[in-house]
């Protein structure tokens, strides 16, 4: 979804003062890309706040504390672009934790690839891979996703619709499930585009109604997927509704949402490292972390990785990561939302993915699948 040209107040003098030194002086600072005025990029921003406490309290890294420097992006690319050309421009910013959404990371990427590192979070596209050899992610691919929804799909039933925003998120989804659907024996009832902020859903509704379908993928956000699922209840509709990641913030929406299944990057019963952060989590920001908190976490950690391998300049942190789990490289890295190793074009290999229902502002675990990353 694209809008009119966000204009950004420029960085305060302040944060400028004494950039000599990498990072700035006494301080390494990450920028950070995601829409803080949704509940996601809230989470975002927040999952990244806790690793840098954290790395702070344990002494920083070689007498450096790390610093945060947030940006809203707005979740569109015009925004994005505006952001992104403000940590290029600022040589206090080392790296970057975002973007959150595909669309604006993909708008971004031309910004970063004049040479500053930017590492995606809970961005999913397929066509984030081979952007560029500046940008990476640690969430795994909507092919990997899609290929775990559509198994939950042939199992909810046999009729499936697929309802998808219009934009590079919800296209990439909505094609690589109906990809993952053939030969499941499934039959195809309708596939339609849409757009987020659409407020009548009612002739999809009627029509996949009168077409029997069992199970609607909704390729989007929570933004069109509030406003569909109340609709097609108010018009005693009710089937499997299922979605990626983009629709975790439905569980604080309501009752209404409960039983749709979400594809997730991340749940606290994943493994011990989930359910450590997800209790530090809970404990500094009396919420339940999603998806977005947990890879922004991640994305934290794996760049202070590189800055205590004395990685400190923009180059050093991009040829670092570009070796996790990779030969020559460094280590993989084990993250809160699963293990990073980065394949050549910036993608992590063998990311899980969690399935979840949501249960009354809560997601409860249904499988964990070990897929590959796309």
């Amino acid at each position: 979804m694209r809008s009119h040209r966000f204009v950004l107040a420029p960085l305060a003098a302040a944060v400028l003062a004494g950039c000599s030194g990498p990072g700035g002086g006494d301080k390494y600072v990450l920028g950070l890309a995601a829409p803080l005025e949704r509940s996601f990029g809230q989470n975002s921003k927040m999952g990244a706040q806790l690793a840098v406490d954290e790395i702070n309290k344990a002494g920083g890294i070689d007498g450096h504390r790390l610093e945060l420097l947030p940006r809203d992006d707005k979740g569109e690319g015009e925004a994005a672009l505006v952001v992104a050309e403000e940590f290029y421009d600022n040589p206090a910013v080392l790296a970057v934790v975002g973007h959150a959404n595909s669309d604006p990371l993909m708008d971004a990427a031309s910004v970063y690839q004049r040479g500053l590192a930017a590492v995606g979070t809970s961005a999913t596209s397929t066509e984030i891979a081979g952007l560029g050899e500046w940008i990476f992610r640690v969430a795994s691919s909507d092919s990997a996703n899609a290929a775990e929804l559509a198994r939950s799909a042939a199992g909810a039933g046999r009729r499936v619709a697929i309802l998808y925003a219009n934009d590079d998120y919800g296209q990439s989804l909505a094609e690589v499930f109906g990809q993952a659907l053939e030969n499941t024996g499934v039959t195809l009832v309708g596939r339609y585009p849409y757009m987020e902020d659409m407020k009548d859903f009612t002739p999809y509704i009627r029509a996949l109604k009168a077409r029997g379908a069992e199970v609607v993928l909704v390729a989007g956000l929570e933004t069109g997927a509030a406003t569909l699922i109340q609709q097609a209840h108010q018009l005693e509709w009710m089937p499997r509704f299922i979605g990626g990641d983009g629709l975790e913030p439905l569980a604080e929406m309501g009752a209404r949402y409960n039983g749709t299944l979400v594809g997730v990057l991340y749940h606290p019963e994943m493994s011990p490292r989930a359910r450590t952060f997800a209790e530090a989590f809970r404990a500094a920001y009396k919420r339940e972390p999603d998806s977005s908190a947990a890879t922004s976490y991640d994305a934290v950690q794996l760049i202070a990785r590189a800055l205590r391998e004395g990685r400190a300049s923009r180059e050093g942190i991009r040829d670092y990561l570009a070796g996790v789990g990779r030969e020559g490289g460094s280590a993989r890295y084990d993250g809160v939302a699963g293990p990073v190793s980065f394949d050549a074009n910036g993608d992590p290999v063998g990311k899980p993915v969690a399935l979840v229902r949501i249960e009354n502002g809560r997601f409860r675990l249904q499988q964990a699948a070990q897929v590959a990353a796309r």
